[in-house]
């Protein structure tokens, strides 16, 4: 009974060893997604001034682009919330120049002196603190609905309208032929 049992518990490492061996084996690795990228060892290190995120507080000269671009070029406006009544606050999500795009409170600066002023459903208005808009941005337009019409099904002739069925007529039982085997010939009466 010892061997039929130290058997049996070879034979279950045995079996339980190959279902793993071949689930490693034929089982494929996820891929990437198609928007990864690759990167390598000689790779050029990313420059970007790390001074602000280490905890300096002095400003290093920009060079200054050879023409100012205009006041509603360098503001883009990304989303809003918009408030439902005048006691909420609206935020305004808005990008400066090439920098990401960075929630800004009703009444929060947004860059120097111009503060978000008014926020609307599609647009936001920025201006000098206490003073008048002097630049309106807009959200996107929404791409208009894709209103394709589904073309018509063909229409497919009804099938032709069953024939009526004649009732059954019941089943008379055949009559023997004259002169088939098994008869008499002569009178009837006198077969009997």
């Amino acid at each position: 009974m010892a061997t039929r049992l130290l058997s049996f518990a070879i034979w279950a490492l045995v079996a339980v060893s190959a279902v793993f061996w071949l689930t490693r084996l034929l089982s494929r690795a996820d891929g990437a997604p198609a928007h990864t990228v690759t990167v390598s060892a000689t790779a050029a290190v990313a420059a970007a001034d790390l001074s602000r995120l280490l905890g300096s507080t002095r400003v290093a000269a920009a060079d200054a682009p050879a023409t100012e671009p205009a006041v509603d070029a360098r503001y883009k406006l990304v989303g809003v919330v918009a408030p439902r009544s005048e006691a909420a606050t609206g935020l305004a999500l808005i990008a400066v120049g090439d920098k990401p795009a960075r929630p800004v409170s009703l009444g929060g600066v947004v860059d120097g002196s111009l503060v978000l002023l008014a926020v609307n459903h599609r647009h936001a208005e920025l201006g000098p603190a206490g003073g008048a808009p002097t630049v309106r941005l807009e959200l996107p337009a929404v791409p208009e609905p894709n209103r394709s019409v589904r073309a018509a099904p063909a229409v497919v002739p009804a099938p032709p309208a069953a024939q009526p069925v004649p009732p059954r007529q019941p089943v008379q039982p055949a009559r023997p032929l004259p002169g088939a085997p098994g008869q008499v010939r002569g009178n009837p009466a006198a077969a009997r």
